[in-house]
């Protein structure tokens, strides 16, 4: 039978699409028997049969936490002996043996356990990806692999000293942020031709790297120089992608069946999946958006309403913290010349600022 296609507007009717999707199939299989569907529609939804039990278990009892027998090739049909819960073995304890989780679920006991048996490897870990954070690369090139088919650190003195100067400050994020920030290494301009002969890849540090920011940081980059960013403090998650949505990125709705098209096209990562870094791409795509979309036509509109009131160098200062260059002064001035009082043409003018590297890369 043909099916519409239709996409459906709510769950009871993606499911009536699916069932008859199924119905289609045992009739056209005869010996074809299936008690439970996956989803066809985005793999976003299954189909139970109603007649029988959910084909989903959560058995839980409070106060009764047990240890659970081994799936063979993870099969929950073929177990094998009870594994008690325990730390990694790799990682022992004072006693020389994993620790034990005897209390509850184990995961109070699992966190000690990550901070005291596992601590100098955390330690490291925490610090190379603050130290990735700020240098848009870290000290140990695979920030989720310290193992044997991890990259060697490029300073294993400095990530030692850092590790562990962090633990005797209490763990400390505030701590090490400042730590880094306040480092002659982390002030350094990314311009530094002298350098790029000696170090081209930059591997000693001898100049800051010139890195992309993130998408979310840009956006709300971009709402704080228009001043139209929304500071509200917690709350449900809205689209990322409505133009009237003014919050921080932070509070932008993320779903892993359904991820919005737009934050693909920036890179933001599948929420589905562990991603070590970030991917950086150029493409097309973006530049569009940077040019087309109404969120950013929308922060122009409100920039330009308010670069019309000042002068070219109060906008230069308020989005670049600096005074515009002899040249940038001149075509400014050759693009405005005699629009001086049309907020379309302000509006073109502020939105290819904002849509320019600078607003984009930190150098």
């Amino acid at each position: 039978a043909d099916l519409k296609k239709k996409k459906p507007k709510d769950l009871a009717e993606q499911t009536k699409v699916i069932e008859a999707k199924i119905a289609a199939i045992k009739a056209a299989t005869p010996h074809y028997n299936m008690e439970m569907a996956n989803a066809v529609e985005e793999a976003a939804l299954f189909v139970v049969n109603k007649e029988k039990e959910h084909g989903t278990k959560l058995d839980y009892k409070m106060g009764m936490a047990r240890d659970l027998e081994l799936m063979k090739r993870g099969n929950p049909n073929d177990l094998g002996d009870s594994v008690p819960r325990r730390f990694l073995s790799a990682f022992p304890s004072k006693t020389g043996l994993p620790r034990k989780f005897n209390n509850g679920s184990g995961r109070l006991e699992l966190a000690q356990a990550i901070v005291e048996d596992a601590a100098p490897l955390t330690a490291r870990v925490i610090v190379n990806r603050v130290w990735k954070h700020h240098f848009g690369r870290g000290l140990v090139d695979t920030p989720s692999e310290f193992g044997n088919l991890g990259e060697a650190p490029t300073h294993p003195e400095l990530l030692d000293d850092l590790a562990g100067r962090f633990m005797e400050h209490g763990w400390s994020l505030k701590w090490l942020h400042r730590e880094i920030l306040n480092s002659a290494t982390w002030q350094q301009s990314s311009v530094a031709a002298e350098s790029e002969k000696h170090d081209p890849e930059n591997k000693l540090y001898s100049r800051m790297l010139r890195r992309r920011l993130d998408w979310e940081a840009w956006r709300d980059g971009i709402l704080t120089a228009t001043g139209q960013i929304d500071l509200k403090m917690g709350g449900p998650a809205s689209s990322i992608s409505d133009a009237k949505n003014l919050r921080r990125s932070l509070y932008g709705a993320s779903d892993r069946q359904d991820m919005d098209p737009m934050l693909r096209i920036h890179d933001v990562p599948d929420p589905g999946a562990h991603n070590p870094w970030r991917t950086e791409t150029i493409t097309p795509l973006q530049g569009l958006f940077a040019l087309n979309s109404p969120f950013m036509q929308q922060q122009a509109d409100v920039l330009g309403k308010w670069a019309m009131q000042h002068r070219v160098e109060d906008v230069y200062a308020r989005l670049f913290q600096r005074q515009p260059t002899a040249n940038e002064a001149t075509l400014a001035k050759a693009f405005l010349n005699g629009h001086e009082t049309d907020a379309v043409v302000w509006s073109e003018y502020a939105q290819a600022l904002l849509a320019g590297n600078e607003m984009l890369f930190v150098d």
